[in-house]
């Protein structure tokens, strides 16, 4: 008996999916730089199914790759091409099993998808605030598993910050019923800690509960046009100082990657009288319907224009018009999918010290890259700034590996200086497994090495473990950055 049939004794006929066709798109990640190939797509229905599973792969020695939406950026969710794994699914445990109102609470599983969950939580006048670019197709298991964080992080925090309880599945099979909506609770450790961001090398999620928040009832939006990134921080402190918490999202663009979005994205059109070095993307919101954020943007990017701070600014007048700004903001990752060979980094460093890392990223790329075209977008109120180097379509193809080394090597030494984190939110995946991330006092470079040991005895590229690597993923339209 095959170890497959071993599991269509416990598991329903669509569970087990081995077609080729139905199995080739979970068998690439989304930008194409993985690829790999699996014994069959396992799709469970229930917790039950997932633990089975798990039981049956720690027995068989068979590794597990868990895949969400698929949306990831590091190719954690990609199997290697030994056709040895399997992929674990939990698209169809997508229940959103309760919503508390008065304790503003909301448990979905794993399977949910992101915008699905955001619906819900509106339709009972609440906020689930994480926001990516993959809203629309990335899931919860995935957001949970990588602590995806997404454009409003600047006043919600990532992931870690929003889940109180979680439910996930060991690798002998074991479930964890830790979905109790406490916000208070020093009854022992708190082991979820450990789960989310571990990409899945620790447990399957299967279930979440959630913070939620009081919805919004007036908002306002603005892209502004500026000199450089010092002006950036300066137009945040200011809005800081007018507005406090009501600041949802600032992030920072160059010019070249607004640039690339406007030529390569269909439906993009920047709202300003011409262009700029660098822009920002503005939201504040309110929950009380009578906050006046509208005003208070107006008259806050008035004074830094008054300041030299800014350059232009628009404010959209409707919500249309504001849906196309963050338009421009959510395409950058179509943008540069499309724009062929790049080599990009999703680096943090302390707020204040952004200005520099730019400026040392630029100069760095300048001297030893010359014939890439640098460029930066992110989330510049928290300091995840993501460093895009885009090299000629014409590179030979025999020349990408090499150039993605060294690429890397020198944006984690400049990473490294700024005592700053190679990787601030799409996790280490496939793409940083093994590579030397050399920061400061031990700290990132132990995390991506010891990680990478860990995947070593669990993926399927050595010996065969039980679970391989995670990226149930992340990112409104693709991908996340």
């Amino acid at each position: 008996m095959s170890s497959l049939a071993a599991l269509r004794a416990v598991l329903d006929p669509a569970a087990i999916v081995t077609d080729p066709q139905v199995l080739a798109p979970h068998l690439n990640d989304w930008r194409g730089k993985h690829q790999g190939a699996a014994l069959a797509l396992l799709r469970p229905r229930t917790v039950e199914e997932v633990s089975a599973i798990l039981r049956w792969a720690t027995a068989t020695r068979t590794s597990v790759v868990p895949q969400g939406g698929n949306t990831g950026l590091s190719g954690g969710a990609t199997p290697d091409a030994s056709g040895a794994a399997v992929v674990l699914s939990l698209a169809r445990l997508n229940r959103i099993r309760a919503i508390d109102s008065a304790g503003d609470t909301l448990t979905a599983e794993a399977g949910c998808i992101l915008a699905d969950v955001q619906q819900a939580a509106a339709a009972n006048d609440r906020l689930f605030p994480l926001s990516l670019g993959s809203e629309g197709s990335c899931q919860i298991g995935g957001v949970v598993a990588t602590n995806a964080g997404g454009i409003n992080v600047i006043r919600y925090g990532t992931v870690r910050d929003l889940v109180l309880g979680l439910e996930y599945v060991r690798a002998d099979g074991a479930v964890i019923h830790g979905l109790r909506p406490l916000r208070k609770d020093n009854a022992g450790y708190a082991l979820r800690e450990l789960v989310i961001g571990s990409e899945g090398t620790l447990a399957i999620v299967t279930a979440a509960t959630f913070r939620l928040f009081p919805r919004p009832r007036v908002s306002a939006t603005a892209l502004c046009g500026l000199a450089s990134p010092v002006e950036a921080l300066q137009l945040l402190a200011l809005l800081r100082q007018a507005a406090g918490e009501r600041i949802s999202s600032f992030e920072l663009m160059c010019d070249g990657e607004m640039s690339l979005t406007l030529d390569l994205v269909p439906g993009t059109a920047l709202p300003l009288e011409r262009r700029h070095s660098w822009y920002v993307f503005i939201e504040l919101a309110d929950s009380d319907a009578s906050g006046r954020v509208g005003e208070l943007l107006t008259e806050t990017l008035g004074t830094a224009l008054e300041q030299g701070l800014l350059q232009d600014a628009a404010i959209p007048q409707s919500e249309a018009q504001a849906k196309a700004i963050w338009h421009l903001r959510f395409a950058v990752a179509e943008a540069n999918r499309r724009a062929g060979l790049s080599v990009s980094h999703d680096t943090s460093v302390a707020v204040a010290d952004v200005p520099a890392f730019i400026a040392a990223v630029e100069a760095m790329a300048a001297e030893r890259f010359p014939e890439a075209r640098t460029l930066f977008v992110g989330h510049v109120g928290d300091g995840n700034i993501h460093v895009i180097l885009l090299f000629p379509r014409e590179t030979p193809a025999e020349r990408h590996a090499d150039l993605g080394h060294a690429v890397n090597a020198q944006v984690f030494a400049i990473t490294s200086d700024f005592g700053g984190s190679p990787t601030a939110e799409h996790g280490i995946g496939r793409s940083l497994a093994g590579a030397d991330v050399a920061c400061p006092a031990g700290g990132a470079r132990a995390h991506a090495r010891g990680q990478a040991g860990f995947r070593s005895a669990r993926h399927p590229q050595s010996r065969r473990g039980a679970r391989a690597t995670v990226k149930q993923p992340c990112d409104r339209g693709k991908s996340p950055e």
